[in-house]
């Protein structure tokens, strides 16, 4: 939940800063990068969230690992199972 709240608040962020800055910047200026209002804003909220998807992607694989001491699935596995003569 405190993740989804950081989420929410750091995407507010950068849209909010987006539209400073596209506010401040005069149509010529935005032309000559190519860009509009809703664009610039549109492209920096997607930026944004798809660096905060990538970063939740690398935590969750780093999450998902073996554990480094065997435990009780261990046992269940050779003991569980018959073996072959």
């Amino acid at each position: 939940m405190l993740r989804e709240i950081y989420r929410a608040i750091i995407i507010g962020r950068a849209r909010s800063r987006a539209e400073i800055i596209a506010n401040q910047l005069s149509e010529k200026q935005l032309n000559d990068i190519g860009q509009t209002k809703c664009s610039l804003i549109e492209n920096s909220v997607a930026k944004v969230t798809r660096k905060l998807d990538e970063a939740e992607i690398s935590r969750n694989n780093l999450a998902i690992r073996y554990p480094k001491k065997p435990g009780l699935w261990v046992a269940y596995k050779y003991f569980h199972f018959e073996k072959p003569m």
